[in-house]
């Protein structure tokens, strides 16, 4: 596997755990709303899919403009091009799971309002 390749993945994997973190920062920011009709849960709902859709805009923006314009071999460009979609692919299905896996440990808390 070639260098420039496994940047690919890193970057797809660091910022997954950014975006993770900014959307955990996000719904515990959120108060708890009294009520009969508290929109708290809805709010929290609709950042987690905001940022899961900014994921795999990002992952694939940052590997193509740090990455993939200064590749000039085409084999290599094309080896860089699948693994950036693959990173993409990657990111987003782990934000998802990772948000799952999360609001249903935290099935009390302010993460739960997630799914």
């Amino acid at each position: 596997m070639n260098g420039s390749v496994v940047s690919a993945y890193i970057i797809g994997l660091v910022v997954f755990l950014v975006l993770m973190l900014v959307s955990v920062i996000i719904a515990n920011s959120i108060s708890y709303e009294l009520g009969a009709n508290p929109k708290d849960k809805a709010k929290r709902r609709m950042w987690f899919w905001i940022i899961c859709a900014l994921v795999p805009i990002c992952v694939f923006g940052i590997n193509y403009f740090a990455g993939y314009q200064g590749i000039k071999v085409p084999s290599k460009a094309a080896a860089y091009m699948t693994a950036m979609s693959i990173s993409t692919g990657v990111a987003t299905v782990l934000y998802i799971v990772c948000g799952v896996v999360l609001s249903k440990i935290f099935n009390h808390g302010k993460l739960s309002s997630w799914f």
